[in-house]
């Protein structure tokens, strides 16, 4: 009878011990909806867009999957080929944080401040690895315009020596 109790006890505490470790790992990641990082979700797929250059346009593909259990989106620019660059979206509260693998060979992270039209995403820097200082070459700020389900636009500002150098801009369609 001692025995038996003494196992309902140990079990009933570490069934509980569970719940409570299984509640604050959800606190820790609350399931937030209107932010820019649900924006990005509906993102997920392949791209094909076009961007003006001094040789007339190029092609452009950009590919989107989710992972990390649902927790961050994976976006490739240019996949395959020797421009490809990643970029990591990630929620953060109610903002976005991005980090994006550049071909430059730096580590721009960018993030949302504040609330912004629902069409729109405006990540601006905010640190950065494989940078000296802010006067390295690197990308700046992105901003994502969702035309509307199937179309989309892309702004890339590229900084050198802490002034804002040249805006890339990309117009893709979902394929």
């Amino acid at each position: 009878m001692i025995r038996a109790m003494t196992w309902i006890l140990v079990t009933a505490c570490a069934v509980g011990s569970l719940l409570v470790s299984e509640t604050l790992v959800r606190a820790e990641h609350p399931t937030l909806t209107d932010t820019p990082f649900e924006k990005i979700k509906t993102l997920i797929g392949t791209w094909q867009g076009t961007r003006k250059a001094y040789d007339g346009e190029e092609t452009i593909t950009a590919r989107y999957v989710m992972t990390a259990k649902g927790s961050a989106v994976m976006e490739k620019l240019f996949p395959g080929t020797p421009k490809e660059m990643v970029s990591v979206y990630t929620q953060d509260g109610h903002d976005l944080v991005m980090t994006h693998y550049c071909m430059l060979g730096n580590q721009p992270r960018m993030k949302t401040h504040g609330e912004a039209p629902s069409d729109t995403i405006t990540l601006t820097y905010m640190d950065g690895t494989g940078m000296r200082s802010m006067d390295d070459l690197h990308m700046h700020e992105l901003t994502i315009t969702f035309v509307d389900k199937n179309h989309m636009t892309h702004h890339w500002t590229l900084f050198d020596k802490g002034q804002k150098k040249v805006t890339h801009t990309f117009m893709f369609t979902r394929q």
